[in-house]
């Protein structure tokens, strides 16, 4: 359970917030299981904050500063996060569900079996993140950066992947993933495919197999 006192700080609004967590560096906030649904958190500076199963529905964490911070099994659904910072975050089993998250950062973060169901990741960027399972039905990708991504086995159903950057990514078993879908990305360079897939883009659309023109 979350600590009380923790949660009461956070209360009282992002300014107090980020100054206490300023004052006190070597404390790790607890708000796990809080239900902070329809919070006002834009700015947040919440590192390395124990966030497991909380409830973040249409909370607005908008530039948000969550590096390494463990939201595993969170609720996110409707959440306001563009812009928001999840460096090496935990994030497996949470439920994103229709939530704008443009031109957030991703990069190391663990989303295995994470929903993205609906989600708007336009400009968001994967580097090196994990999206083992994940759920990316209807999911807006557009220019995202799913650079050396980890898709095994992601559900690709509906989503749209317009100038999407796939570099060596790994897509392995990945559902529902259509040609259709990928021939509007800027690249799969390198990128890890099954070979009936990768014979259908050489067949169809072999230019997003190299790197693309400037």
């Amino acid at each position: 359970m979350a600590d009380p006192e923790h949660v009461a700080k956070l209360r009282q609004g992002v300014k107090a917030w980020n100054t206490w967590r300023e004052g006190n560096p070597d404390v790790v906030p607890d708000l796990k299981s809080a239900d902070l649904s329809n919070f006002n958190l834009r700015g947040a500076f919440l590192v390395s904050a124990d966030l497991e199963q909380v409830s973040l529905e249409r909370v607005n964490l908008e530039m948000a500063i969550l590096w390494k911070a463990n939201l595993s099994k969170a609720n996110l659904w409707r959440a306001s996060l563009e812009g928001a910072d999840f460096l090496e975050a935990k994030l497996a089993g949470t439920e994103l569900i229709r939530a704008d998250l443009r031109k957030v950062g991703f990069l190391g973060a663990d989303l295995e079996g994470a929903s993205l169901a609906g989600s708007n990741l336009e400009g968001a960027d994967f580097w090196k993140a994990r999206l083992v399972g994940a759920n990316l039905y209807r999911a807006n990708l557009s220019k995202a950066m799913l650079w050396r991504a980890n898709l095994e086995g992601a559900n690709f159903a509906e989503a749209k992947l317009e100038g999407a950057v796939l570099w060596k990514a790994r897509l392995l078993n990945a559902l529902n993933l259509r040609v259709e879908q990928l021939s509007a990305v800027k690249t799969i360079q390198g990128s890890e495919l099954e070979a009936r897939l990768r014979m259908e883009i050489e067949r169809n659309c072999p230019s997003i197999l190299e790197e693309p023109q400037r």
